[in-house]
């Protein structure tokens, strides 16, 4: 049988190691939430998570670059390009084409022995006289030119022309889509979430107004680490699972898909990863939360 167990701990400590080795600060903290994905509860990774936040505590992380990669793909996009500008210039023809025929319609002129005589358009052509040659045994063929006939050209019919009929342009809905905003602390209110102390701080500007204990997302359903904005705010709400069905779920604050804040009625051990993605908050908590946060408040979940 697969230990999906051990696996996870090999890939968070693989990560762990790409941290410490990392050429800057975004790429390190990149691969610590890369390792806290995978263990979040594994004592190498917690002490990692503790180091790369005392050595960069504002980097924001991102995947690394792979430059060489981007310049191979540029190299090959010239390459191609220049290929076929060469090709277009030199305009390849196929050599078994036949050469191209006269057209008839083209004033012929016939040079004879005794001099050059032309048949242009409206005029019939003279009468020759045959003269014996003693080096020909047939007459020489003469050619004679037909003048086109003239054809009708059918005058454009005028089309009726449709009018375009007005459409009704959706209203746009709230996404759950992180936001790009630059990093904390911000100027009014917002929201620290921190998966590795298991608390939640409220800020206004730089100020702390509200801390209190949480509990986040379990090792096989872990909470979503980026910067967010809450986008919906419900007073109540029935959640439902696989393995859980919760009616009435007070307080509940969406920040990412179906990632909310929200309080909590059925355990009381906050400080500690116990739920499936979201945030559980004491219920007095997240009623003082939910009323003084704002739709559009910041919220920063950090590793």
């Amino acid at each position: 049988m697969r230990d999906p167990g051990g696996h996870r701990e090999r890939n968070a400590l693989q990560a762990v190691r790409r941290a410490l080795r990392a050429s800057s600060p975004e790429a390190a903290l990149w691969w610590t939430a890369q390792a806290y994905r995978a263990a979040p509860t594994h004592p190498a990774v917690r002490a990692l998570v503790r180091r790369i936040r005392r050595r960069y505590p504002n980097a924001r992380g991102h995947r690394p670059i792979h430059w060489f990669r981007i310049a191979l793909a540029g190299y090959a996009l010239l390459t191609l390009s220049a290929l076929i500008v060469i090709l277009y210039g030199l305009r390849l023809r196929n050599p078994l084409e036949p050469p191209a025929t006269v057209d008839p319609s083209v004033a012929i002129a016939v040079s004879e022995e005794t001099g050059m005589s032309e048949t242009r358009w409206g005029e019939e052509p003279a009468p020759e006289i045959a003269t014996p040659s003693p080096a020909l045994a047939s007459p020489t063929p003469t050619a004679t030119l037909v003048p086109p006939t003239p054809t009708a050209h059918a005058s454009p019919a005028a089309s009726p022309t449709r009018r375009p009929v007005p459409t009704a342009t959706p209203r746009p809905r709230p996404t759950a889509s992180p936001t790009l905003m630059p990093g904390p602390p911000f100027p009014g209110r917002w929201i620290l979430v921190d998966l590795s102390d298991q608390e939640l701080i409220a800020y206004e500007g730089e100020t702390p107004i509200l801390r209190t204990k949480v509990s986040t997302g379990r090792a096989r359903t872990p909470t979503v680490v980026g910067v967010f904005r809450i986008y919906l705010k419900l007073q109540s709400r029935t959640m439902r699972g696989p393995d859980y069905h919760l009616p009435n779920v007070p307080y509940v604050m969406y920040f990412y898909k179906g990632y909310a804040l929200h309080g909590t009625y059925w355990h009381n051990n906050f400080g500690r990863p116990m739920s499936h993605g979201c945030v559980n908050l004491p219920t007095p908590i997240a009623a003082q939360l939910y009323q003084w946060a704002d739709i559009g408040t910041p919220v920063v979940v950090q590793p």
